[in-house]
């Protein structure tokens, strides 16, 4: 089967996920997994070098985009080939930037890579009936995100694989006890520094 065609299906598995009142399906809006569509469509032209793999969507990001570590400044201000190229096609929701997202790709700009970017549980965690927040998914959250983390990595065949945060790590190692990969501190809550320096000694 093509890479359009399970990129297709993926994201038509990812919408038909329930949500709940304390777990938002960014995929169930067209918008946004139309943003997602565009991304992996660029990514299935050329070899992915690099994947980073995420906790879960965060409500300044991929919550408003469809896109991990991608907030609306993102989309409207980053000069990456990507985003160069297909701004003008993209919903964008706002200006809202995520701190993350700037580090995320502040280390991949520098470096000329633009990465993978897909979440351990691709949903948005938050507080019940307050979807502006975040809070850690659950075991059965990261067991209902691993088939599509299986499925998103066999499509691209990254050529290095980064977990980003304790999170992703666990999920990474229990679905591929075989596989090889790095893990990096998340940038969030005053880790950036690390972040950045782990990130550079990966892709010198």
């Amino acid at each position: 089967m093509p890479k359009s065609a399970r990129i297709d299906a993926l994201l038509a598995r990812l919408a038909a996920v329930p949500q709940a009142p304390d777990l938002f399906n960014p995929f169930q809006d067209p918008r946004l997994a139309g943003n997602m569509r565009q991304f992996l469509l660029f990514l299935a032209r050329q070899p992915v070098k690099l994947a980073l793999v995420g906790e879960a969507a965060g409500h300044r990001g991929c919550a408003l985009t469809g896109m991990p570590f991608t907030s609306p400044e993102t989309l409207a201000t980053n000069a990456n080939p990507f985003f160069a190229s297909h701004r003008e096609t993209m919903f964008r929701q706002g200006d809202v930037f995520e701190p993350s997202g700037r580090y995320v790709w502040g280390v991949a700009d520098a470096h000329g890579v633009v990465p993978l970017l897909w979440n351990a549980l691709p949903l948005h965690p938050h507080l019940p009936g307050k979807p502006r927040t975040n809070r850690t998914p659950r075991t059965k959250e990261l067991e209902l995100g691993k088939p599509f983390l299986a499925e998103v990595l066999d499509i691209f065949s990254p050529r290095q694989v980064v977990a980003v945060g304790r999170k992703a790590e666990h999920s990474l190692g229990a679905l591929f006890p075989g596989l090889a990969f790095r893990t990096v501190r998340h940038p969030a809550m005053g880790g950036s520094t690390l972040f950045r320096a782990q990130m550079a000694e990966i892709l010198a």
